[in-house]
């Protein structure tokens, strides 16, 4: 009897909202929001060169970036994002093609789904 594997493309987004709202607490809402816009793009760099890295098989680098989303998400409560990218780094590291191409996906996907529930926050708070 053979199992069959389920991939889950709508996995549920986490997010760490206590984290979110310290930081508004902390920093007042326009500093937070400010924060918020500039991390994001910074993500989105870090996605491209995570991206970049992977195209052309520098491990290396890969790791570095991903270790830099997953810091920035943790900071952010973007525990999905932070959690696609370990994924990200334990594949570069096992040297398993297919791992790198699904995990890189994952991130991919986190990190979209992450950066609209940011750009919300950002349009909520004015």
């Amino acid at each position: 009897m053979s199992r069959v594997c389920e991939l889950r493309l709508d996995e549920p987004l986490q997010l760490d909202s206590e984290r979110l709202a310290d930081m508004f607490v902390e920093l007042g809402e326009a500093q937070a929001t400010h924060l918020i816009a500039l991390s994001i793009d910074r993500l989105e760099g870090l996605v491209e060169e995570v991206e970049r890295a992977v195209t052309q098989m520098r491990a290396g680098d890969c790791v570095e970036h991903a270790g830099e989303i997953r810091a920035l998400g943790d900071a952010l409560g973007l525990l999905s994002l932070s959690n696609a990218a370990s994924g990200v780094t334990l594949a570069v590291q096992s040297s398993d093609e297919v791992a790198v191409a699904a995990t890189l996906a994952r991130l991919q996907r986190m990190a979209l789904r992450s950066f609209r529930i940011a750009e919300e926050l950002q349009h909520r708070s004015g």
